[in-house]
């Protein structure tokens, strides 16, 4: 509908972008956090990168007190089971939100604005 209208969904994406949601106050501290993060495959490995100031901080110092990275044998192999859910859930969600679906293809204004919003995400997410 929006392309019917005349908007293009990268004028649309450029709009949102303009309005810096890193400088809105409403955002809770998650938010903010999450904002910051990244996922990333290099080669064969998924980056997932957290930028946020207390996470650095908090990671400075675990890796210090460790005398080098952590992984997930031994010990506190459990302890990244929930990382290792939530991310897989995560990226589960964002590829059924950018899959399209099959009865999306019948030419309707809902399939067209589904391909809209799906276009203006993969380009978002690219950033």
């Amino acid at each position: 509908m929006l392309r019917e209208l005349g908007v293009h969904p990268d004028a649309v994406a450029a709009k949102i972008d303009a309005l810096d949601p890193e400088t809105t106050t409403d955002a809770n501290p998650e938010e903010a956090a999450a904002r910051q993060m990244e996922i990333r495959l290099v080669d064969d490995e998924v980056h997932l990168i957290l930028r946020d100031p207390t996470t650095v901080t908090t990671a400075k110092k675990v890796i210090e007190l460790s005398d080098g990275a952590i992984q997930g044998v031994g010990p506190v192999a459990g302890m990244f089971v929930p990382l290792w859910r939530s991310t897989s859930q995560l990226l589960s969600q964002i590829q059924r939100m950018l899959e399209p679906e099959t009865e999306e293809e019948d030419g309707s204004a809902a399939s067209k604005v589904a391909k809209a919003v799906r276009t203006v995400l993969v380009s978002r997410l690219r950033r």
